[in-house]
């Protein structure tokens, strides 16, 4: 009787422990968003004043904006979308990003640093409103979904020891 009860508690407990997983990814999305959009304010200011190549220029921004992933230690020969495009695919799941919010980031990369500064505000500030836009969405999503994620999770637990007992 008492592996009954203990066994219940642990699928109970790891039912509500995904759901809070799922409730967090939400959460980290929403973080990444907000740091991204404080970074292309940064580097829209870097480019305007600054005249330091693009790698220098974002890494600064980077850690500006509490994005050190994005932070470039060496780039020997290299292009910047080459790169970009490398750290974009080694992005850790903890970030929370979506598949389309990494099209979109490795569209914006591919641009960068290719034209002049007058080229660069407008590539940025196209990026500014899309990603804001982005940042209200995951900001709903939270709203609509956390608490639901977690909900979900302790009453399919609860459901699944129910059919089990």
């Amino acid at each position: 009787m008492i592996f009954k009860i203990i066994g219940s508690c642990l699928v109970v407990g790891a039912c509500f422990a995904a759901g809070c997983f799922f409730s967090k990814k939400l959460y980290n999305r929403r973080d990444f968003l907000k740091n991204f959009t404080v970074f292309l304010n940064s580097l829209s200011t870097h480019i305007r004043y600054e005249s330091s190549d693009i790698f220098s220029l974002v890494s600064q921004s980077a850690r500006e904006s509490d994005l050190d992933y994005f932070v470039f230690s060496s780039y020997e020969n290299r292009s910047f979308s080459e790169l970009w495009n490398e750290k974009l695919e080694s992005m850790p799941m903890s970030f929370g990003v979506e598949k389309p919010d990494k099209k979109l980031l490795a569209d914006f990369g591919k641009e960068l640093g290719k034209t002049d500064v007058q080229g660069q505000e407008k590539h940025l500030e196209l990026y500014k409103n899309i990603f804001s836009d982005r940042l209200s969405n995951a900001e709903e999503a939270i709203k609509q979904k956390s608490k639901l994620y977690k909900a979900m999770g302790f009453f399919a637990g609860a459901a699944t020891v129910l059919m089990i007992i």
